[in-house]
Parts: C-alpha cells; structure tokens; sequence
C-alpha cells in the first residue's frame, strides 16, 4: 500500500482546479485523464465555451471525499470537499454548495479503462455531441 502524504500531489491538486474554475477543454480533458487512472465515470459540465469536470459518487459526500483524498494522494482525514448533488445518484464537488454556478449542460462521461487527455477529450466532445443531438 502506497504511504499518503501529508499535503497534495502539486499536479493533482492543479488539475482539480478546473472542478472549481471554468476552463478550457483542453485543461478538463487533461484533468479527466488523470481522473481515470482510478475512476470510470467522470463528471464534465460546460458553461458557456468553458468546462468543468469533478469526480463523483453516487454515495453522497462521505465516499465522494474518499475518491478526492485518493485522487489528491492524500488520507481523507487532511482535506474537506464542498459538494451538491446535480440528479439522483449524481453527487459533485463545488466551491460553494449554498451559490452553485449552474452548467448549461452536463454528462457523466464513462471510461473502461484510463485514458490520454486526447482521447478524454474526443469522449468529453462525444458526449456533448450526442445530448444537443435532434431527437
């Protein structure tokens, strides 16, 4: 079992600034990559031209904050998450759950198996593609 440190990995906790920050895709995408080192579904909203992305669970915030720390490379006791629940079973990190800033769209984007930022990306765009899709 890998030892936890007492602070976050610097790059992970760099790339989860885009859970809280509207960014570019190519930022998310990059995120969303490392993402799938250890988790399957990922949450990726857009706003406006700009996107975010956050780790989810369906357990509420208690296993959410245990995939954070996970994905941070720290224990669960050194950090605290903000989170909102967007559906049922769909529970997101946020900055400020009392004044969430609302996506224009979102999905949970599945992966089999860990993936590179541009295939991460290429899914992400898919996924966005097929909601504004004409029924």
């Amino acid at each position: 079992m890998t030892e936890l440190a007492n602070r976050p990995d610097p790059t992970r906790q760099r790339l989860l600034r885009s859970v809280f920050e509207a960014s570019p895709l190519e930022s998310v995408a990059e995120a969303v990559s490392a993402a799938t080192e250890d988790e399957r579904g990922i949450y990726v909203e857009r706003i406006g031209n700009q996107w975010r992305w956050s780790l989810t669970h369906a357990g509420g915030s208690y296993p959410l904050l245990r995939i954070t720390a996970r994905f941070l490379g720290v224990d669960h006791s050194r950090i605290m998450i903000g989170f909102r629940t967007v559906a049922d079973d769909v529970c997101v990190l946020c900055a400020d759950p009392d004044e969430p800033v609302l996506a224009d769209a979102w999905a949970v984007v599945d992966f089999d198996e860990p993936t590179s930022p541009r295939v991460a990306k290429e899914r992400i765009v898919q996924a966005f593609d097929l909601l504004s899709a004409p029924e």
